[in-house]
Formats: structure tokens, sequence, C-alpha cells
């Protein structure tokens, strides 16, 4: 086993710090906008989206029809976007926000 040595030179043990930390947010930043793009693309079913929400289908059904979640017709099935789901929760909770 080859062991490699670093050394730093010039720099102190908080510049070092913060150098460290903002490659490692940079990384899980670039790493959740992945993981995010491939997860949001998803369709769900009915059930799925109520579970997800943790709401009953008859309320899922009646945010549907008042537009409050966006769905697609799939031959006789009802299909959501994850990635559009989560966008209109974030809507009605910013609606809830400025009523307060």
């Amino acid at each position: 086993m080859t062991k490699t040595i670093l050394q730093i030179e010039n720099t102190t043990v908080e510049d070092l710090k913060a150098e460290l930390l903002s490659g490692v947010n940079e990384a899980l930043k670039n790493f959740s906008t992945q993981i995010q793009g491939k997860n949001n693309d998803i369709l769900l079913t009915r059930e799925e989206t109520a579970e997800m929400l943790s709401v009953s289908l008859v309320t899922l059904w009646k945010w549907t029809k008042d537009d409050v979640i966006p769905a697609f017709r799939i031959g006789n099935r009802v299909r959501f976007k994850k990635s559009e789901v989560l966008e209109a929760m974030q809507k009605m909770n910013r609606y809830g926000e400025e009523d307060n």
C-alpha cells in the first residue's frame, strides 16, 4: 500500500476548513440536483400520490378537480408527475403563508 503525504502551507485552519466545507457543499448540491431530476419525473398512480401526500383518494380527486394538482390521463388511468405534485404542494404552502 502506498502512502500519499499532502503538505499544506500558508493557510490557516479556518481557511482550510472553509475551503473543505465549500467543496463538500458544492458536491452535495450537485448530487441533490441529479437525484431530484431523476426521481421527480416519474409518473405516480392515484394511490401512490395520495400516500405520498398523506391524504385520502377523495381529497386527491378534489384537488385534481379544482386544478390544484395537474393530472394526466393515459387511457382510462390517471397519473401524476411527481415533480408537478411537489411544485403544487409548494404553491399551496406559499398561499397559506400569505394569509397569515
